[in-house]
C-alpha cells in the first residue's frame, strides 16, 4: 500500500511539474499557451518564443517553439497547410523534406501539422579550432497551422535532427496548451 502511495505521489509530482508554468499570453497576437517548467517565453510583438532549458556549456542549439499569427481572411485551413508544404518552405528550406504530417483537434480548432527536415547553416557563438565559425546541421521542425476566424496562427518547435525524438513529445505538448484569446 505504501508502495503505491509512493509511486501515485511520484506521478503526480512529475505531472505537476510539467504544468507548473503558468499560461503565458501574446496580448498583441490575442492568444496563449503553457511553457512546461522550465522553459523560459519571450515575447516580440505578436510573435513569441519558448526556449527549452540549455543541457549546459556544450549545448550548441537553442531548442524552441515560435507562435506568430498572420493574416488568414478567405484562406481555407487546408489551402494554407498546402501553401507551407508545397511552395514556402521548400523554397526557404534547403534540402527540405516533409517526415510526416497529420490533422488533430487544439482546444476546439482545428489544425493541420507536419514534422520536416532541412539543411541549415549559420555561426557558432566561438570560433573552432581553425578559426571557422560556420557550422552546418540537419534540423528537425514541428510545424503548426491553426485558423481561428481571419487568422492564421503559426506554431514551429526546432530542434537538431539527432535530438528531434527528445523535444517532439515536448513541443507537442505546449503546442497542445494552445488557445485563442478574444
Amino acid at each position: 500500500m505504501v508502495r503505491l502511495f509512493l509511486v501515485v505521489f511520484f506521478v503526480s509530482a512529475i505531472s505537476f511539474d510539467l504544468y507548473s508554468q503558468k499560461e503565458k499570453v501574446n496580448a498583441e497576437g490575442h492568444y496563449a499557451f503553457t511553457p512546461l517548467a522550465g522553459w523560459n517565453v519571450r515575447f516580440s510583438g505578436s510573435e513569441s518564443y519558448a526556449y527549452a532549458p540549455a543541457d549546459g556549456e556544450m549545448d550548441p542549439w537553442d531548442e524552441k517553439i515560435e507562435f506568430s499569427v498572420t493574416d488568414g481572411e478567405g484562406i481555407e485551413l487546408t489551402d494554407a497547410f498546402d501553401f507551407y508544404l508545397n511552395t514556402d518552405f521548400p523554397e526557404v528550406y534547403g534540402g527540405f523534406k516533409v517526415v510526416d504530417q497529420g490533422s488533430e483537434q487544439i482546444n476546439g480548432l482545428s489544425a493541420k501539422w507536419m514534422t520536416f527536415t532541412f539543411a541549415a547553416q549559420g555561426t557558432a557563438a566561438g570560433a573552432t579550432g581553425t578559426g571557422d565559425s560556420t557550422v552546418s546541421a540537419t534540423l528537425q521542425a514541428l510545424f503548426y497551422v491553426i485558423k481561428k476566424d481571419n487568422s492564421l496562427y503559426l506554431i514551429n518547435g526546432v530542434t537538431d535532427k539527432s535530438l528531434f525524438s527528445r523535444f517532439d513529445q515536448p513541443f507537442r505538448t505546449i503546442i497542445r496548451t494552445f488557445r485563442v484569446k478574444e
